[in-house]
C-alpha cells in the first residue's frame, strides 16, 4: 500500500477560492496589467490514498511563482517555477522544477502556443538521478466571463538513466462569477509506459480562488481526484489543498486571466 501512496503523491503536487456581487457577464476591457506581472504563492493539504478497504494519507505542500512579460502586441513569454514536496510516515518525496511557455494572445479572443517543462524528482530510496520533461502546444478560448483551456504534452521519467514515456491530455473551464471570484473545473488524462507495464491516470478537479478586492493577495481551496490503473492494482487518490497567493502587475483575477500569467505547466504527475 505505501509503494503506491507514494505513487500518488505527485498526482496533488498541482497549483491553484470564495464572495462578491455577482456578475452577469464579463466583456474584455482594454488590457490593465503591466507588460510584466505575475504572482507567487504557496498551499498545503492532505492526499487520502485507498485501496480497497486499506487508507493512508501523506501532507502535501507547494511553493510556486509565476512571471509573464508581453514582449511584442501579442506575444507573451511565461516562466513557472516551482517546489511540490509531500511526506508520510517519515518518507518524503520532492519534485522542483518549471516550465517556459511562449504564445500569441488577443485578449478578446483566444490565446495559442507552446510549453515545454522540467521537473527533478528527490525521493528516499533514490539512489540516482531522477526527472523528468513534457512538452506540448496549449490554447485557451476566452467567452464573455468563461475561459477554454486546453492541453496536450510528451514526455519521458528518466531515473538512473532507465526511461520511461509518458503522454496526457487536460482540459479546463474557467468561470469567473465576478472579476475577483473564480472556479474552474480540470479533466485530464495521463499514460505512463515503458514498453511493456505501464500506468493509467485520471484525474478530476474542483477549484476556486477569491482575490480581494484592492489587493493583490487572494486565497484559494481546490479538490481532486486521481483513479490511478497499474499492472493489476487500482489506487485512488483523493486531495484536498488551501492556498495563498499574490500578484504583480494585474489588477483583479480576470485582468490576470486575459492579460497576465495565464497559462499552467501540467504538473510532474504520478511519479512511481
Amino acid at each position: 500500500m505505501k509503494r503506491l501512496v507514494t505513487g500518488l503523491l505527485a498526482s496533488v503536487l498541482a497549483t491553484p477560492a470564495l464572495a462578491a456581487d455577482p456578475t452577469d457577464r464579463i466583456y474584455y476591457q482594454q488590457p490593465g496589467a503591466s507588460d510584466t506581472s505575475g504572482s507567487v504563492g504557496a498551499s498545503v493539504g492532505a492526499l487520502i490514498a485507498t485501496d480497497g478497504d486499506e487508507s493512508e494519507t501523506a501532507t502535501v505542500y507547494n511553493f510556486s511563482g509565476t512571471l509573464n512579460s508581453r514582449f511584442g502586441p501579442r506575444w507573451n513569454g511565461q516562466f513557472d517555477a516551482r517546489y511540490n514536496g509531500a511526506s508520510m510516515e517519515g518518507d518524503t518525496l520532492a519534485a522542483y522544477g518549471g516550465g517556459v511557455h511562449v504564445y500569441w494572445r488577443d485578449p478578446a479572443a483566444y490565446a495559442v502556443g507552446g510549453f515545454a517543462a522540467i521537473d527533478w524528482l528527490d525521493f528516499d530510496d533514490l539512489d540516482g538521478d531522477a526527472y523528468s520533461y513534457r512538452v506540448g502546444p496549449e490554447f485557451q478560448i476566452y467567452r464573455g466571463n468563461m475561459t477554454y483551456y486546453g492541453q496536450a504534452y510528451y514526455g519521458q521519467y528518466i531515473v538512473d538513466g532507465e526511461s520511461a514515456d509518458t503522454w496526457g491530455i487536460r482540459g479546463e473551464a474557467r468561470y469567473f462569477h465576478t472579476e475577483n471570484l473564480r472556479f474552474e473545473g480540470e479533466l485530464a488524462f495521463t499514460r505512463i509506459s515503458d514498453g511493456g507495464d505501464g500506468a493509467r491516470i485520471f484525474t478530476v478537479g474542483l477549484e476556486a480562488e477569491k482575490r480581494f478586492d484592492n489587493s493583490p493577495v487572494s486565497v484559494w481551496g481546490r479538490y481532486q481526484l486521481d483513479n490511478v490503473d497499474v499492472e493489476d492494482e487500482n489506487v485512488t487518490g483523493h486531495s484536498f489543498l488551501i492556498g495563498l497567493r499574490a500578484a504583480f502587475g494585474t489588477g483583479s483575477l480576470f485582468d490576470e486571466d486575459r492579460n497576465g500569467a495565464t497559462m499552467e505547466t501540467p504538473k510532474t504527475s504520478q511519479v512511481f
